[in-house]
């Protein structure tokens, strides 16, 4: 079962429906993102009263962390070496600038409107090593009017794709849950290739709750 999670905040500024923005100077801005994330927590270890079983749970969990920091690093390379951020500002800006049958701008001083991008957090999360795995993906864009000098539409986008052996191949990932220690068996090439196909549906969800946000705003 494929489960995409698209968690997306009402518009904190609108003021779309003021301003005629279609067929204007658009250009992009963004911001400095960050460096690629990998969270897996542990559970705490639970004594029972036992200190045998406490010792053998805090070894086992020892050997688990370990496992998991050689996976967190394999996986940390192969999401860097896929430009995320980039990927998604210029699609973003792309297929927003369409929809608005403006023009795409790079000098700032000839564009009426500068479309902000900042990509707040991307990557993957686990909440054990053994379970299931979701890729995470955080961006705010807004529209900075620059004759007006102000903010007229933001809208932040919080999207959680859990992962599915679909994405790698289901001759390398065998069963219905990735989790971390499957993903360590694969390789950083075909880590990229997953993760990649995970970025472009997470993007297209992305855009389509953007694009659905710009056209229903200019209503309002």
């Amino acid at each position: 079962l494929m489960v995409l999670i698209a968690l997306s905040g009402c518009s904190t500024i609108n003021k779309l429906s003021e301003y005629n923005i279609e067929g204007t100077n658009i250009a992009m801005d963004m911001m400095i993102p960050p460096e690629p994330s990998v969270i897996v927590d542990y559970n705490n270890v639970d004594m029972k009263g036992d200190p045998l079983l406490a010792a053998v749970s805090i070894g086992t969990n020892l050997v688990k962390a370990g496992q998991a920091q050689e996976a967190e690093e394999k996986l940390l390379r192969a999401l860097d070496g896929l430009y995320i951020p980039e990927y998604a500002a210029e699609l973003t800006y792309d297929r927003i600038v369409k929809q608005l049958d403006a023009r795409m701008i790079k000098d700032f001083s000839d564009a009426d409107i500068i479309l902000e991008i900042d990509i707040e957090e991307y990557g993957i999360e686990a909440y054990s090593w053994s379970g299931n795995v979701s890729m995470i993906f955080e961006m705010t864009a807004r529209f900075y009017h620059i004759d007006d000098n102000e903010i007229i539409w933001q809208r932040k986008i919080d999207v959680e794709r859990e992962i599915t052996p679909g994405f790698f191949g289901y001759d390398q990932l065998v069963g219905n849950v990735v989790s971390i220690a499957a993903l360590n068996n694969l390789d950083e090439e075909e880590l990229s290739e997953g993760f990649r196909a995970l970025t472009h549906e997470i993007m297209q969800e992305t855009i389509r709750i953007l694009r659905s946000d710009i056209r229903d705003a200019r209503k309002r």
